[in-house]
């Protein structure tokens, strides 16, 4: 996937985004969920949907975390009608989306976490950010928020 031409929504992060700043390491992916649980809580989403957006936010901090340059940076927000996050780090990598369906038959333990995100987000891309690194971003379509 190229960089995405819903890109415009995801060069700016709105102020009242929720942000959650880490140093990397093993437990990144663990306070990446612990933080957007909390916040998926309060906005009273249905278990299914925060089952999905932890999924995505655990693959999305795990791949910045192993394939980017620390520090990484997690953010999320809710606007119409959907949950909406990017994960930025420093790295100068550029994320490959590989076919769900063409990884099936591998054995890999890697290449499936954004055939995954690409499954399960309504939308998922990426860009280059101003001052160096990356930001890969996903909206989830939240149709069970009570």
């Amino acid at each position: 996937m190229a960089e995405s031409g819903d890109r415009v929504r995801f060069d700016h992060i709105p102020a009242d985004a929720h942000r959650l700043a880490i140093p990397g390491g093993a437990r990144a992916a663990g306070e990446a969920r612990e933080f957007a649980g909390k916040l998926l809580s309060e906005w009273a989403l249905d278990a299914d949907a925060a089952y999905d957006v932890l999924l995505i936010v655990s693959e999305l901090v795990t791949n910045a975390v192993v394939y980017g340059v620390a520090p990484v940076c997690l953010w999320l927000w809710l606007a119409d009608g959907c949950v909406r996050g990017a994960v930025d780090d420093r790295g100068d990598g550029v994320p490959r989306f590989a076919d769900l369906g063409d990884l099936c038959d591998d054995m890999s333990e890697h290449g499936r976490g954004l055939a995954l995100v690409a499954a399960v987000a309504a939308a998922v891309g990426w860009l280059r950010l101003p001052g160096g690194g990356l930001r890969v971003w996903f909206t989830y379509a939240v149709g069970g928020r009570t």
